[in-house]
């Protein structure tokens, strides 16, 4: 018989790490899920037990150890800054996932297998970046924008550490812009606005994926697949200007192509909405990411394309607009 896994989830206070728990503790060959985060979760994590832990106290190493973990999984990772400044950022990023690196090295480690959130964002975005992005292409190594390089640095750790403990699979998911009705991110709460404001004389090719996708892939990263980098989007990228159409979204190109970010910033003082350099790099030059190896490895497809996505979102949310807020807005990437 095998041996029920035990698993350490990280961020479990927000959706993406809390919903994965609530996936875990229904698999009847997982024995024990701990989740941990600095804040408490607003979500049920059933049989699961919550430990108020930062992934940058030197105790991770000894939980791991006690408890017996064989699987993290780290869902903390940052990519932008609308409830976080930067520096604060950078060092949950690169010194929290050292941290919880160092945690689970050495030869007494019984951890097995470490999946850790990424982004789409360590490609960048660019006029000359080709469609379909696959795992093999050069990050943005040299971005202008900070919170890529923090992802792209945090990156060459995990292949630095996965080079050193060959027993530990190390599996990366650069995932494209997700959408969650109850907690949208910066993206989705701007294509979420009543009247959309796009970037004059762009009409970049969008790819999203959906929540309940996101989870479903993390999950499965526990349980198969070779180590590596994989990325995890729906298929189907759309046009944005499509994309609004198809919802029912008005959209007007209020951003002019030459000083965007002097506008983005009257947008976010408004309160409206929140955009950051490399959303509005997004915005113009849009990015699309090649999923075949998702597939082929972790037996990954997204249940819904990028338009069903979106409509699926902007559903909930006129829905949600009528009900009280249950949740308080929290940005994740």
């Amino acid at each position: 018989m095998a041996k029920k896994r035990r698993i350490l989830v990280t961020g479990v206070a927000r959706w993406w790490g809390a919903l994965l728990v609530q996936r875990l503790v229904e698999d009847p060959d997982v024995a024990e899920v701990i989740g941990i985060d600095i804040r408490e979760p607003r979500y049920d994590l059933g049989r699961a037990d919550y430990l108020k832990l930062d992934i940058r106290h030197s105790l991770i190493g000894k939980l791991v150890r006690s408890v017996g973990i064989d699987t993290v999984v780290h869902t903390l990772t940052r990519i932008d800054s609308f409830d976080m400044d930067p520096s604060r950022a950078h060092e949950m990023n690169v010194i929290g996932t050292l941290n919880l690196l160092a945690g689970c090295a050495g030869a007494d480690s019984p951890v097995r297998r470490f999946v850790i959130k990424s982004s789409g964002h360590v490609y960048g975005s660019r006029f000359d970046l080709p469609s379909g992005i696959r795992e093999d292409h050069r990050l943005d190594s040299n971005s202008r924008h900070q919170f890529v390089r923090d992802i792209v640095e945090v990156e060459s750790y995990v292949r630095d550490f996965a080079g050193r403990n060959p027993s530990i699979a190390m599996l990366v998911l650069r995932f494209s812009n997700s959408l969650n009705p109850q907690e949208p991110q910066p993206l989705a709460r701007y294509l979420d606005l009543e009247v959309v404001p796009t970037a004059a004389g762009y009409d970049p090719s969008i790819q999203l994926i959906h929540r309940d996708d996101c989870v479903e892939a993390m999950l499965l990263a526990t349980k198969r697949g070779p180590a590596g980098a994989y990325n995890i989007a729906a298929p189907g990228p759309e046009p944005l200007s499509k994309l609004l159409d198809g919802a029912g979204k008005m959209h007007l190109p209020l951003l002019p192509p030459i000083g965007i970010d002097v506008a983005a910033f009257a947008l976010r003082q408004t309160g409206l909405a929140f955009l950051s350099p490399q959303l509005l790099d997004l915005l113009r030059w849009g990015r699309t990411l090649a999923t075949a190896k998702a597939a082929r490895e972790l037996g990954f497809k997204a249940s819904l394309d990028t338009r069903a996505a979106f409509e699926d979102f902007i559903q909930q949310r006129r829905i949600l607009r009528y009900q009280p807020d249950r949740y308080a807005y929290q940005y994740e990437k």
